[in-house]
């Protein structure tokens, strides 16, 4: 347990370098407002983005963005989104969960020894971008 709550604590270190301000919470992450889903029209904003790391992490892919559940891209529903997930986020608000994989995308997750130099939980939050750019 003690080399996994190193391994989260060196991932929330490099999240902290890319998005300042994220918060962590055990296994939970949050971006409090993740301004590259609103540039890409989705609402509300702010937006806040939550993600975890699965129970086996790193060996595990990390799966899911848990978004407001009243979140909209350009004012419809977005498409694979579950309002009312299973696993709640341990942070203020009410949750749903778009379903994403961080090797859904066609790059394998292979988490290395030292994080930089595998995958890890910036690479899965970088892909957001992508998600949020497909709108509906």
């Amino acid at each position: 347990m003690a080399e996994r709550e190193r391994r989260l604590d060196e991932e929330h270190k490099l999240l902290s370098a890319v998005f300042p301000g994220i918060i962590r919470s055990g296994d939970w992450f949050l971006i409090p407002d993740d301004a590259r889903a609103v540039r890409a029209g989705w609402s509300p904003s702010p937006f806040p983005v939550a993600f975890h790391a699965q129970q086996n992490h790193p060996g595990q892919v990390p799966y899911g963005i848990y978004i407001a559940r009243d979140a909209r891209t350009n004012g419809q529903v977005p498409n694979n989104f579950n309002a009312n997930s299973g696993q709640r986020p341990p942070f203020e608000g009410q949750w749903g969960v778009l379903s994403w994989q961080a090797d859904s995308q066609g790059v394998p997750w292979i988490p290395m020894e030292r994080i930089q130099e595998g995958a890890n939980l910036l690479n899965f939050a970088i892909t957001f971008q992508e998600r949020f750019n497909e709108g509906v």
